[in-house]
């Protein structure tokens, strides 16, 4: 039993190294004007295929547009269906291979063995490095001037694709970039 924690541990810890919690992250344009906003719209483009089908998948483009736009509402902004909107919104999603690598001494500097004994023990213990691939997907949503069609502000998250948690990953990734919209602008 003892060999077997011993070998499952490393595993383990690899495996919580590897997975990192969500990287969340904005920007914004400084001479943009966030005050008085108040309605949106979708920005009108072509959607070109991506390489990966799932990322075209119209049932995730549905989920997302969703979130984006109940995220919106909670935070007062509503959809403008006529009329010019004062904003525009887009999002690009993306996923990509990942690998983490980590190197661990399971005794970390000491002999195996009992107590502390010159030359007693399994003899040289070398060090073990284990990989581990996973996915990483990024969500981009953009905010753009209805008038100038520039880009105002732009918000990000990226983190490990968990495919049992998806719908919980994409919630929280909305909710996180967009509670940094509007920006706080220095006066």
């Amino acid at each position: 039993m003892l060999m077997l924690t011993r070998s499952l541990l490393p595993l383990s810890l690899v495996a919580l190294g590897a997975c990192s919690t969500m990287q969340v992250q904005s920007d914004y344009d400084p001479a943009a004007r966030f005050d008085g906003l108040q309605t949106y719209d979708w920005v009108k483009t072509e959607k070109k295929p991506a390489a990966d089908l799932r990322l075209s998948d119209p049932l995730l483009d549905k989920r997302i547009t969703d979130l984006v736009e109940n995220q919106l509402a909670a935070q007062g902004y509503r959809r403008s269906l006529a009329g010019a909107p004062d904003f525009m919104v887009g999002y690009h999603a993306a996923l990509e291979k990942k690998l983490a690598v980590s190197t661990m001494n399971d005794y970390y500097g000491y002999r195996a063995g009992w107590g502390w004994s010159y030359g007693a023990g399994t003899g040289r213990v070398m060090p073990e490095s284990y990989v581990y691939e996973y996915e990483q997907g990024s969500l981009i949503i953009d905010i753009v001037n209805t008038k100038t069609r520039q880009l105002m502000w732009r918000g990000s998250a990226q983190a490990e694709v968990n495919r049992k948690k998806r719908d919980e990953q994409l919630a929280e990734a909305v909710r996180r970039i967009l509670q940094g919209f509007p920006p706080k602008q220095k006066k």
